[in-house]
């Protein structure tokens, strides 16, 4: 039996091969891309502006636009620093979300031509002081936090004696959302009621002297209606009373 040659094959160094030159092409043209776009003075910003900031500083705004929308890196030595237009904006917009929990909604706009970017600004409307265990803050319709209480006015207060989330809301099933939209829907009927206490099973709305108790759980609309009538029959007259309970069916329970 004759024995079979193998044939060894010469493998071409791998700088020779056509995939390596096409690789390193592409990578060297990629990283002139990459430079042209992020680090050309054609590109970068020169102004930011900010729209719609009422309550908020725009310096402060506009200082933490800048830390979240420049670009360092060292190539050979040589520091370089880019505010391109080309940097993407939406890790600038969600930083600045958690950072200022007052915003509702920001948009961006750049212009390549003037090299110019317009942030505008959406600010939360408070419509109600949330006060729990001797903290008060400002909340927006949606039940969402904007900042601490600083004495501002013109909002229905809140006070959680037992926790809502463990308590008021596992009971009723209303959500905070929900239950805010409620309360404001009292104080519109009657806006001598800008103070509510908030129990496991019931809340309180301030009237003069007294107290009127609603049933989360039970129509709020009929309760309303139960709570006008005893009103005008009493000519708004409370001095006497200490609560008004509004909870049980057609009854109303003065005393």
């Amino acid at each position: 039996m004759k024995k079979r040659r193998i044939k060894k094959r010469n493998r071409k160094p791998f700088f020779k091969k056509k995939l390596f030159w096409f690789s390193f092409l592409f990578l060297i043209v990629s990283s002139g891309f990459f430079y042209f776009f992020l680090f050309s003075p054609y590109f970068q910003i020169e102004e930011t502006s900010i729209l719609g900031a009422q309550t908020i500083s725009k310096d402060e705004l506009l200082k933490n636009f800048k830390s979240n929308a420049t670009i360092s890196l060292n190539i050979l030595g040589n520091n370089l620093t880019s505010e391109s237009l080309f940097i993407p904006s939406q890790g600038k917009i969600s930083t600045l979300l958690e950072n200022f929990p007052e915003i509702e909604d920001i948009s961006v706009k750049k212009d390549f031509f003037t090299k110019k970017i317009v942030i505008e600004v959406k600010e939360k409307t408070p419509v109600c002081i949330w006060c729990s265990k001797d903290v008060c803050v400002l909340l927006d319709k949606n039940a969402t936090y904007i900042k601490n209480y600083q004495k501002e006015v013109g909002f229905i207060k809140i006070n959680e004696h037992d926790e809502y989330e463990k308590n008021l809301r596992s009971w009723s099933g209303m959500t905070k959302q929900d239950f805010i939209i409620t309360l404001l829907t009292v104080y519109k009927n009657n806006n001598e009621i800008k103070e509510f206490d908030i129990y496991a099973d019931k809340f309180l709305g301030k009237y003069k002297n007294i107290n009127f108790i609603f049933d989360p759980k039970e129509d709020i609309d009929w309760q309303i209606q139960k709570m006008n009538v005893v009103l005008k029959k009493l000519n708004y007259k409370v001095e006497n009373l200490k609560y008004i309970d509004l909870r049980f069916g057609e009854q109303v329970i003065a005393k």
